[in-house]
């Protein structure tokens, strides 16, 4: 291929169109060369042809004494002519991670030295001089800024999310390493990394914890070579603890791979603990799956399932091998483990493994051979003495089973057998509460989240603070575990922030919700005592005694339906916000209603939710007689207004603006429904008698 033709290959496998704005790594090795030549040839390829049809492409357009040049001014006319089309520079910027992958293949060169000049100029065939090119320290990292400014600015992050950063000590060569440390497969790994410490999107952890927590994971777990040799190397840790930094900012909750595209991780499924062995997928709520599509069949996903059992792949599902599954536009992955922590689930009707134990519950253990004195130890070190192993329950050569695991407390346990020990490296967090958004921190005022602090080494005290106040210091031991009950400390509505050492927590009260039997309904805060509760739609078929109490929903879902109601209130003091609000009154006097959408909901995202309007009415010049609320060009709807006692609401929220009696004309002489009762006194009003 020529330089466009790898140009437009590697835009089209990297920048593809995604469902989350997430993170792309530019990541280009010497087999992915091969595979995307193989694809557009269709034929097979060994990676050094595929390296040196690269190669010719590149010296094509890098070349002379300012080689960098061409493909520059290239950029800028893209650029200036409005970014038509793919990137020009997408080929030169993945030749200079090429030569950050090869860096360190010399025997007597020292892993992280970072000789990465000498395998650059011979890609591009520099071969006179040595170090740095000429331009390179202006040219390329101008080009990593124009990908930026396309992904960002341009594509608005549909095609993804720019990762490459800068070294702190190697700012020219830093933005090609940052890509070359992880392979977009790796991306996987990490997103599995942040899942077993209970990460939560929004979280902000320091990037020092996150990496030596990551460390002790990478000992539990089979990542790929090049996540441990950037462990290995102290000059590509701090690349990678950004790298680790950038993933958790955009972390929606579950893993993604180099496509962008979610991952759903598999558990381990068995009746007693031994053989056979199955999967199932636990179904996160967001990703909102209606369907699976694998081998060839179509597995409806429930409506609100947890759960789903999966039947065995056409391979035989064993212990300490991974399993990944491709399910239309998700991946399904099963980790390679050496130890499985079981535990009963009454949803899929067997043991299911699970990232760590839990306090006060059975668990069964299917640990390797090896790992399995280890393993004893470490579950009486977490207060459970009964544990044996039964004798009558098959599990394949190689591998110990272990019942009535049922630990008391936690305890500090690094490498394979740390997820025997209750929250073995899981983060401070929140939990509990009445949640009322499926996938943001929204609690229910006077219920909020408790606040869990895991287990830590050492004898430090826990430094919490709560809206910036502190709480007195903790000294946990190291095998407690701590509860804070938010509830009894927080008492508004709004945002609070916790902050845990380094760590911050935020999470948002509202003051109601309310769930009927017929409709689900949102309330606002109420402006005056006298609004009590919102009815449903079919609250004249619903008795009192059916209608549910103030719930928790999973989600916002269903029809919203703006009609307030007191004992007794005016069917119109409350509305649906939608559309626009018109008062009507004597003498064709007119004004649109501008209320405010309070701050509490404002940052809920296009939640339906309904307002009071008499303070309003209160405020106007005039006394109202209809409200009437415009929907569409085709949909209007009128009803008498409240009668309101002048001078009891208080300043309005919101604002309103007097119309002209040309808009008065122009309001009530389109088709506009009125309730039947009051249809007559309507004709009677716009026709001014």
């Amino acid at each position: 291929m020529d330089y466009d033709g790898w140009n437009r290959t590697l835009a089209e496998h990297f920048f593809t169109t995604r469902e989350a704005a997430t993170p792309v790594y530019l990541s280009v090795d010497d087999a992915l060369l091969a595979d995307l030549l193989a694809s557009r040839t269709k034929v097979a390829v060994a990676p050094p042809a595929a390296a040196d049809d690269f190669r010719a492409a590149i010296r094509s357009v890098v070349f002379g004494r300012n080689p960098f040049d061409g493909v520059a001014s290239r950029a800028r006319q893209w650029r200036r002519k409005g970014a038509v089309g793919t990137p020009p520079f997408i080929a030169l910027l993945a030749a200079t991670v090429l030569a950050a992958s090869r860096m360190n293949r010399s025997e007597d060169t020292m892993l992280g030295r970072f000789s990465y000049y000498g395998p650059l100029r011979d890609l591009l065939g520099l071969y006179e001089g040595s170090g740095m090119p000429d331009g390179y320290d202006v040219i390329v990292p101008t080009l990593w800024d124009h990908l930026k400014w396309w992904l960002i600015e341009h594509e608005r992050g549909h095609r993804g999310l720019p990762s490459a950063i800068p070294h702190p000590t190697q700012v020219n060569i830093g933005w090609s390493l940052s890509q070359a440390v992880l392979v977009g497969s790796d991306r996987v790994q990490v997103g599995l990394f942040l899942s077993t410490i209970g990460a939560q999107p929004g979280d902000s952890v320091p990037e020092a914890e996150l990496l030596a927590r990551f460390q002790e994971w990478v000992r539990l777990n089979r990542p790929s070579p090049r996540i441990q040799r950037a462990l290995a190397s102290p000059q590509l840790r701090p690349i990678l603890a950004s790298i680790l930094q950038q993933e958790l900012t955009h972390y929606d909750g579950l893993p993604r791979n180099a496509a962008g595209l979610p991952c759903v991780p598999l558990s381990l499924t068995t009746e007693a603990g031994g053989s056979p062995y199955g999967i199932a997928a636990r179904v996160p709520s967001h990703l909102r799956l209606e369907s699976l599509s694998l081998s060839g069949d179509v597995i409806r996903v429930p409506s609100g399932a947890e759960w789903l059992p999966l039947a065995p792949p056409d391979q035989k599902v064993t212990p300490g091998a991974a399993l990944e599954l491709a399910a239309d536009d998700t991946t399904l992955i099963l980790p390679a483990r050496d130890l499985y922590v079981l535990q009963a689930n009454d949803l899929v009707g067997k043991w299911t493994s699970v990232n760590t134990a839990e306090v006060g519950v059975p668990h069964r253990v299917l640990v390797k051979n090896a790992y399995a004195a280890q393993a004893e130890a470490v579950m009486q070190a977490c207060g459970s003495d009964a544990v044996r192993q039964p004798r009558r329950v098959q599990v394949p050569p190689g591998w110990t089973l272990f019942s009535g695991y049922t630990p008391t407390r936690s305890a500090t346990v690094p490498g394979v057998v740390g997820p025997l020990a209750p929250l073995h490296q899981q983060l401070a967090r929140l939990s509990g509460g009445l949640r009322i958004d499926g996938r943001r921190q929204t609690f229910l005022l006077g219920y909020a989240p408790d606040l869990v602090l895991p287990a830590t080494p050492g004898d430090h005290p826990r430094t919490v603070t709560i809206n910036g106040v502190p709480l007195p210091p903790v000294y946990p031991a190291a095998t407690d575990t701590i509860t804070i009950r938010l509830a009894d400390l927080v008492h508004s509505v709004g945002e609070h922030q916790i902050e845990v050492g380094n760590r911050k927590l935020v999470f948002t009260l509202v003051e109601r919700y309310r769930e009927s039997v017929a409709l689900p309904l949102l309330a606002l805060p109420p402006r005056s005592d006298k609004l009590a509760t919102i009815p449903s739609r079919m609250q004249n078929t619903v008795s009192p005694s059916a209608r549910a109490p103030w719930l928790p929903p999973g989600h916002l879902s269903g029809s919203f339906f703006g009609s307030y109601h007191r004992d007794p209130l005016p069917s119109m003091s409350l509305l649906r916000i939608g559309g626009s609000i018109y008062a009507l009154g004597g003498n064709r006097l007119a004004a649109q209603l501008v209320p405010e959408v309070p701050a509490w909901i404002a940052t809920m995202d296009h939640v339906p939710h309904a307002i009071d309007v008499e303070p309003l009415l209160d405020a106007l010049p005039f006394q109202a007689l209809w409200v009437l609320q415009v929907t569409s060009s085709r949909n209007a709807r009128v009803r008498r207004a409240p009668v309101i006692q002048a001078g009891t609401h208080g300043a309005p929220s919101g604002s309103w603006n007097l119309l002209s009696q040309a808009d008065w004309r122009r309001l009530t002489s389109g088709g506009i429904t009125a309730p039947v009762a009051s249809a007559q006194d309507w004709a009677d009003y716009t026709s001014g008698k």
